[in-house]
């Protein structure tokens, strides 16, 4: 009995997370049959890891095997749905994202499936545990095999653990530019093993300092510079923006984008290459605003959440150096990728998330975009200096449905036969083409105020229309995922540039990581040295870097994009050598960062006597709450300078003295912004 639960548990582990992963038994046995050598490893792996709890007594040992067992399961399954919607499985780092994945996608199909699944998993694993507890014969417990057996699995496991991450057997391949072929060969349980060496960067074999300075000097910007001319600078990245009409064979019963069409014909415009599909916006804000690649790390890793823990010398930071005021805009929540922590690291003055929106109108689950749009003109007017705003919308956000909407204005018709295909992107288009009702009210608006302005409007990332790619693939959009066409549609987005001091029009066609130094190039500022050095890249001819596969189709030459990735590491997780050699431009703690519009004053108090207190001050909204000696009480808002606050009666006839203050706080119940405390 013993025996068969040692070799037994391993192997129903393994089966089940295979077959769960990769959505059914062929695929498995075409894995073990091809990968003969990996699924040995995962069985070792799992071996090792049930069975260190074979010191246990049988029905305890038989019940943590069930839970390992079924844990894997559900990790596979959620892998698989991942794939399925996204395009890549299940990875390390995506559970240290848990809550944003989980915030984001609360409507999405993938979690409308998992509670009857999870629910199933939960049941059966009950069920087994309850009937191992009473069905399986106790046993004469030898605490000898027990200890030794244990001992044995544990050695195993660190063994192959050790000697799988470091490479130093089996053989292994880590896939890292291409994460769905890793699971594919190596199969989930040893796929994650050999992910998590990637949680960090390894050191480069020729880092050290004599190669970034000599790197650093041969870099030296080429554009002209005119520290007199400070344009205002925005950004405004439009969640999952796409253009429609760019599909062949359908209709569109009017221009969904009339506004973002009229404007092509004049200003700058074309196709900026991002890293990610369907989600994973931060990895595509990362690029802009800093410059460096993701290509130079593990697929699928969120900078945001494992590198950005330090000052960077990003935009912000190098504009406000230069006399600028750096605002960063989202409507949605504050800490969602960590934006609370990474703007301040970032060098941005202050961060306006959806918590200091004024009773905004939605559009769905969303802020409409127009909202933000008012919050750019907003942010304009308010200031003395000149302005960088990078301005993240949400509109367009994801999941698009799959039923008819009878008061759609646009209509969609061609190609797409199935019809819950032709209703995801008729949802879709109806939706951008009230984006493209914000693109106007911003840029109208901004005609009409005296400031040299120039405007970065682009999308993130393609919208994810259908599981499986639906929509596209119905359209021949995509038709052979292995061809350089299909790549470069799948991570193509739109971008167009609109300003009031220029007249020259350019096709665009760069990574996103090059943006910001062709924003500094264009408005003439300063920048740092690795936006130096992608800008050397630029005149070369290299303005787009593909995944590694694809390398061959660009004009990429490898000497300096390893260069760019000494420098990249250098600054991200190295030890700043180019500091030495330019000490101006390392960032210092950002003491002037601050989250909401700003300050929350109480300039008075008035308690008139009965259970009323009214909060006189500034910067109010909607979401601002009144404390009364640290207890938060019902308040209502009037207008941004006062807010009336409420308290029972007997309450207040025992407090001799009240302090009062103002707060803002999160869903998550971060202090974003808090007033001076006011004693009454």
């Amino acid at each position: 009995m013993n025996a068969a639960l040692l070799l037994l548990f391993p192997l129903v582990t393994v089966f089940l997370t295979e077959i769960l992963s990769r959505g059914g038994l062929n695929h498995m046995q075409v894995w073990i049959t091809e990968h003969h050598t990996q699924f040995i490893v995962s069985y070792a792996i799992a071996f090792g890891l049930i069975n260190i709890f074979y010191i246990l007594p049988r029905r305890f040992y038989g019940a943590v095997g069930v839970v390992i067992t079924a844990l894997l399961s559900v990790a596979a399954f959620i892998s698989r749905q991942k794939l399925l919607f996204r395009g890549e499985p299940l990875l390390p780092w995506d559970f240290i994202i848990s809550k944003e994945a989980l915030n984001i996608t609360k409507s999405a199909s993938l979690l409308e499936l998992m509670p009857a699944g999870l629910w199933l998993g939960i049941s059966l694993l009950a069920v087994v545990v309850i009937a191992g507890f009473l069905l399986l014969p106790r046993e004469n417990y030898r605490f000898v095999d027990k200890v030794s057996t244990a001992l044995l699995s544990l050695l195993l496991f660190v063994t192959i653990i050790q000697s799988a991450t470091t490479g130093k057997a089996f053989s292994l391949n880590v896939i890292d530019w291409n994460q769905t072929a890793h699971y594919e060969e190596n199969g989930l349980i040893l796929g994650t093993i050999l992910n998590a060496k990637c949680l960090g960067l390894q050191e480069p074999v020729c880092y050290q300092a004599e190669t970034i300075e000599s790197i650093l000097t041969q870099c030296a910007p080429a554009y002209s510079v005119d520290p007199d001319f400070t344009p205002n600078i925005i950004i405004v990245m439009s969640e999952a923006f796409w253009d429609p009409t760019v599909l062949q064979g359908v209709e569109f019963s009017e221009d969904p984008l009339p506004y973002f069409h009229s404007l092509k014909q004049k200003h700058s415009n074309g196709v900026m290459l991002v890293p990610v599909y369907g989600g994973g916006t931060a990895n595509t804000e990362f690029e802009i605003l800093t410059g460096f690649s993701t290509r130079f790390l593990p697929q699928g890793i969120v900078p945001y959440v494992q590198f950005v823990n330090k000052p960077l010398e990003a935009l912000p930071a190098i504009l406000t150096r230069q006399g600028y005021e750096a605002t960063a805009i989202h409507t949605y929540n504050d800490w969602f990728y960590r934006r609370n922590i990474v703007y301040r690291n970032l060098g941005f003055d202050r961060y306006i998330s959806k918590n200091s929106f004024n009773n905004p109108e939605y559009s769905g689950y969303y802020i409409r975009d127009t909202e933000l749009s008012q919050k750019i003109l907003q942010v304009l007017r308010c200031t003395s200096k000149p302005d960088f705003v990078f301005a993240v919308s949400m509109q367009a956000h994801g999941p698009y449905s799959n039923e008819e909407n009878p008061e759609a204005v646009i209509k969609v018709e061609g190609r797409l036969r199935n019809a819950e295909t032709r209703n995801i992107l008729e949802n879709y288009t109806n939706i951008i083409h009230d984006v493209d009702k914000s693109l106007k009210l911003l840029i109208e608006e901004l005609k009409l105020i005296d400031e040299p302005t120039v405007v970065v409007f682009l999308g993130d990332h393609l919208p994810m229309l259908g599981n499986e790619f639906d929509v596209y693939r119905e359209a021949g959009y995509f038709e052979n995922e292995d061809s350089y066409a299909d790549y470069l549609n799948k991570y193509s987005v739109p971008i167009l540039i609109w300003d009031n001091f220029s007249t020259a029009r350019e096709d665009l066609r760069l990574s996103s990581n090059f943006l910001g130094s062709y924003i500094l190039a264009h408005t003439m500022k300063t920048g740092s040295p690795l936006t130096d050095f992608v800008w050397t890249l630029q005149n070369k001819g290299c303005s787009v870097i593909a995944a590694p596969q694809y390398f061959y189709h660009e004009r990429i030459n490898e000497e300096e994009l390893t260069q760019y990735a000494l420098l990249q590491y250098d600054f991200l997780a190295g030890n700043e050598y180019a500091y030495l050699f330019n000490p101006f431009y390392r960032p210092g703690e950002n003491l002037r960062f601050a989250l909401d519009r700003g300050p929350v004053v109480i300039d008075q108090a008035l308690w008139p006597g009965d259970n009323m207190i009214e909060v006189i001050g500034m910067e109010y909204s909607h979401n601002h709450k009144v404390y009364v000696n640290d207890i938060p009480v019902d308040t209502d808002f009037v207008n941004d300078t006062v807010l009336k606050a409420t308290l029972p009666v007997s309450e207040l006839d025992d407090l001799e003295t009240i302090a009062v203050q103002v707060k803002l706080i999160d869903n998550m119940n971060n202090i974003i912004a808090e007033s001076n405390p006011y004693y009454i």
